[in-house]
């Protein structure tokens, strides 16, 4: 008996030890809320009347941009149309997303930088995670007119999600992540044409700085960045 609770007194010890403390704060101007180190994005609008074919025909990259954040709203519809969820998991069934990946690895992650800091978007809860304090968004590119931008986005290829058979060597590694990139780029560049913001996707990275900075591990990888602001 005795042993019995011993064993939960000090089971209940290492359980509260493992918990983080819980707080929220909320922004009164912007509504967003923030729970440990995770921003809780609003639900995307999924239902905005804007046809496809417009946005084909308006989508462009766009190098100005006003200095302003770009809304709380508008980071929630552009991530979830970059890569966000449309199905969710079930069982070892991986969930779905806006964009396709190789052998539906999903190795690409989606990275913000922000004046408040780096945030990780983690599409199966629709949230952010922030993984970094630092405002190192004139690193997101090389070309100096980029370094003022509002908001920039990182697609970093996580190697270690192509467990399928047909992506065990880096050339076939390389070539789908850039593949699956050029995918979720797109998905951003529609979105903006619909939403009145500017983007473009940039190649003038210095990946192993920024590698650096946002602190990757060795299988992360960098493969392009892509910029974010308001038109004018």
């Amino acid at each position: 008996m005795w042993f019995y609770l011993i064993r939960l007194f000090y089971t209940g010890i290492e359980l509260r030890d493992r918990r983080q403390p819980v707080y929220s704060i909320k922004n009164g101007e912007t509504g967003k809320t923030m729970k440990e180190n995770i921003l809780i994005l609003p639900e995307p609008q999924k239902d905005l009347d804007f046809p496809l074919m417009k946005a084909l025909e308006k989508r462009r990259s766009t190098r100005k941009w006003e200095h302003t954040p770009v809304s709380d709203q508008d980071v929630s519809n552009l991530l979830w149309a970059a890569c966000g969820v449309t199905k969710s998991k079930y069982g070892n069934v991986k969930c779905k997303r806006t964009a396709p990946s190789a052998c539906n690895s999903q190795e690409i992650r989606v990275y913000v930088l922000m004046e408040k800091g780096v945030f990780l978007y983690n599409e199966e809860n629709h949230e952010l995670i922030e993984t970094g304090v630092k405002d190192i968004r004139e690193y997101i590119g090389t070309q100096k007119m980029m370094k003022s931008a509002p908001m920039g986005l990182v697609f970093v290829a996580d190697l270690s999600r192509m467990t399928s058979p047909v992506l065990r060597n880096k050339k076939a590694q390389r070539f789908s992540a850039w593949v699956d990139t050029g995918y979720i780029s797109q998905n951003v560049y529609l979105y903006c044409a619909a939403s009145g913001l500017g983007t473009v996707v940039l190649s003038l990275v210095d990946r192993e700085k920024l590698h650096r900075l946002m602190q990757l591990k060795e299988h992360e990888k960098i493969v392009l960045t892509q910029v974010v602001g308001r038109i004018p």
